[in-house]
């Protein structure tokens, strides 16, 4: 009894008797069995039959061969050749085709000129289509290939006329077409499709033994691979193919592509699957109602934990659920409790850490694995420093000088933190600003200035606040630069500051201390890097080159306005 009391013992208990299941995997299996089967069966009858084919094809063209080789040793022949006017050769030439039932003949001079054509007679005298197939008879005395002639493709046999020595050469060819493939699927008992891949690329469907309308359908899966037999669809039905290399050339290569019908080869298999059919809707029909039956032991606690979660949605981690029974669900319910409670003290965790350093650095040190290390970035770093920080703590508790100072570096950071900066650190009464980590943005140069104005004008709202309040006037002094910095976690293993370091931090910092020399009289300074990222709308002025300590060149600046034209 015990085994049952648990979420799962019940659940191995009500699947038990689920036959339906085993049903619908035995269906499956069975079905995939006899796939398996039909296709290897159907793959080793076209590797017969692709043997089949070339031993028809070797067949067709020895007797093309034999009946030329014969023609070509007749002496009469020969000497008919020889002062025969065209008409003459002509007859001759057809009367041969007639009787060995071939579809096209010629016969070529040794200059390469048609004497006498089947196929084309208007071509008589002029050069022959073919000239690298009369090589090829010239040089091994006899040649066998496929020729593309006027469109279509001949299956071709060419034989030197000896006298002794050769005196013209004769072609003699079956045509490949609807005839030849429909002559060879008796043979080899399988769909058999004719295809031509050009130099360009493209396929041509040259014979099938399909209808016409299949033929595009043919061409989308010509992307079958040579030599192995795969399973492709053909106009909603799937064909076991198997495609190999019939002859090629420089200009094409002829394919045979042999198919059978999957569906035809599972006939036997079909009647079968409907009776298993039958059964698998019986067991699955059973499975649901019985699921359903299931579903009711568990639906109340499953809800119970949906309620939490939702809450979970909406950033209430203090909610936990109640969920009394004794099983998985039971200890699903007690882990999400003491999820809750560890997810409401990392919102304490991120809460105070949000309030140590800005909010996006904070998501990115609780987002990722806390390790030393850097990466470059570009980035644009804002120094900015209070003036007459003394007088204004002069005479004062140091409580007071806290409160006026927070009031101050407050505003400061929520200008930097509404442009999409962080802020990287407070110096004291200064404050460094990063714009580009840890999170960039396409325009950080110029949101850079704009928190800069911003700053210089709520400068000017708290000091008519101090003015009220009796207390000394402060002024801003801010130090703009962009460049190349590692950004990342530095310290030590125990504890990490994220920030950034390199010549372009320092390069700042420099800039809001030349704010301090009057003949400047400037608040803002940017570098040259700035002034060039910076969009032109911005007011600036030139105010000359400057050496900074740490860099051997000098460095360009500017003052920047707080306004803009």
């Amino acid at each position: 009894m015990c085994y049952f009391r648990s979420f799962k013992g019940r659940l191995v208990f009500y699947f038990f008797v689920l036959v339906a299941i085993v049903q619908v995997a035995s269906f499956f299996f069975i079905d995939s069995v006899s796939r398996h089967i039909a296709s290897q069966s159907i793959a080793e009858d076209l590797e017969v039959g692709a043997r089949v084919f070339d031993r028809v094809m070797e067949g067709r063209k020895k007797q093309l061969y034999d009946s030329t080789f014969l023609l070509t040793m007749d002496y009469a022949f020969k000497n008919s050749i020889v002062g025969s006017d065209t008409e003459t050769l002509n007859s001759i030439v057809m009367n041969f085709k007639a009787r060995i039932n071939a579809d096209i003949a010629a016969l070529i001079s040794l200059d390469n000129q048609i004497m006498s054509d089947t196929l084309n007679p208007d071509l008589v005298g002029k050069k022959y289509c073919c000239p690298e197939f009369i090589d090829m008879v010239d040089e091994y005395g006899e040649a066998f290939s496929i020729v593309m002639q006027a469109g279509k493709y001949y299956q071709l046999v060419g034989v030197p006329i000896l006298a002794p020595d050769p005196i013209a050469w004769l072609t003699v060819g079956f045509q490949i077409n609807g005839k030849t493939v429909n002559d060879l699927k008796n043979l080899v008992l399988s769909n058999i499709t004719i295809l031509s891949h050009g130099k360009d690329g493209i396929w041509t469907v040259v014979a099938s033994t399909f209808s016409d309308n299949l033929f595009d359908e043919l061409q989308k899966n010509s992307n079958i691979k040579e030599g192995r037999v795969q399973t492709v669809d053909i106009d909603g039905e799937e064909y076991v193919s198997l495609l190999k290399q019939v002859e090629g050339n420089n200009d094409f290569t002829l394919f045979a592509l042999l198919q059978r019908s999957m569906s035809n080869a599972l006939k036997p298999y079909y009647r079968f699957r409907m009776i298993l059919i039958a059964i698998t809707i019986t067991a699955l029909l059973f499975s649901i109602l019985l699921s359903l039956w299931i579903s009711k032991t568990v639906t109340t606690p499953v809800r119970t934990l949906v309620e939490g979660v939702v809450r979970v949605e909406y950033g209430d981690y203090g909610h936990e659920v109640n969920i009394k029974q004794r099983d998985e669900l039971g200890m699903l319910a007690e882990a999400f409790n003491k999820m809750m409670r560890g997810l409401e003290e990392k919102k304490k965790v991120h809460d105070l850490l949000g309030k140590v350093v800005s909010a996006p650095i904070a998501h990115e040190l609780l987002s990722k694995q806390v390790e030393l290390g850097g990466e470059e970035r570009e980035v644009t770093i804002i120094f900015s420093d209070m003036r007459n920080f003394t007088t204004l703590s002069e005479n004062r508790s140091p409580v007071s000088v806290l409160n006026l100072l927070n009031v101050y570096l407050t505003q400061m950071s929520d200008i930097v933190e509404s442009y999409g900066g962080v802020v990287d650190k407070y110096i004291g009464d200064a404050v460094m600003a990063l714009f580009g980590a840890p999170l960039g943005h396409a325009d950080d140069v110029n949101r850079a200035l704009y928190a800069a104005i911003d700053m210089i004008k709520a400068k000017d709202k708290i000091n008519m606040d101090f003015e009220r309040q009796g207390l000394p006037k402060i002024d801003i002094g801010i130090g703009i630069n962009t460049d190349i910095v590692v950004a990342g976690n530095m310290g030590s293993t125990n504890r990490l500051n994220y920030t950034v370091i390199g010549d372009g931090v320092n390069v700042a910092s420099r800039l809001e201390g030349l704010t301090k020399e009057k003949t400047y009289n400037a608040n803002i300074i940017i570098s040259e890097a700035v002034y060039k990222k910076a969009d032109k709308t911005f007011k600036t002025r030139f105010l000359g080159e400057v050496s900074i300590k740490g860099k051997k060149q000098l460095v360009s600046i500017y003052a920047l306005d707080t306004f803009i034209s």
